[in-house]
């Protein structure tokens, strides 16, 4: 599997597909996506492959306890025929890695309720009781604190 940054124009097709069936596709394109400071990032199976998985993470404070360091994740999407085979969490791995390497302290997301366990699994914690996104269904907010990223060998700055 190949991870890797790509723009928003790249994301869109899977959001689309994944996240937002049936409507119209100008739904797909996030507030801030085009802003520098967003982080698109993209699965293949293979160097050149079609993409199976999406993510973004963004500068962007936390909806009821806003902090210096928050990074909103959003637009997690997998192909169906690759689900349960890591392609998410390393989606997330990336996107969490890259919030750290910026000085994040916090990433934050409204996760939908049945991706509530996946992000559990990873450290997140859920904050505050369900919500429904209208058309979309039911959410809730979950939160993952950040330590510092350690310099040292290996570690990209």
């Amino acid at each position: 599997m190949v991870v890797e940054r790509v723009g928003a124009e790249a994301v869109r097709p899977l959001r689309h597909a994944v996240l937002r069936p049936g409507r119209p596709f100008a739904t797909t394109a996030f507030r801030g996506d085009d802003d520098p400071a967003t982080f698109h990032v993209a699965a293949r199976e293979a160097p050149g492959g079609p993409i199976v998985g999406v993510a973004t993470i963004a500068p962007e404070p936390h909806p009821r306890a806003a902090a210096a360091g928050d990074w909103r994740l959003r637009g997690m999407a997998t192909a169906e025929a690759v689900r349960g085979r890591g392609v998410g969490a390393a989606l997330l791995r990336a996107c969490v890695e890259h919030a750290r390497a910026a000085g994040g302290r916090r990433v934050w997301c409204t996760a939908r309720t049945p991706a509530e366990g996946f992000y559990a699994a990873a450290g997140f914690v859920t904050e505050g009781a369900p919500f429904e996104v209208a058309g979309i269904g039911p959410h809730v907010v979950m939160a993952l604190g950040l330590a510092p990223a350690a310099a040292g060998p290996g570690v990209r700055r």
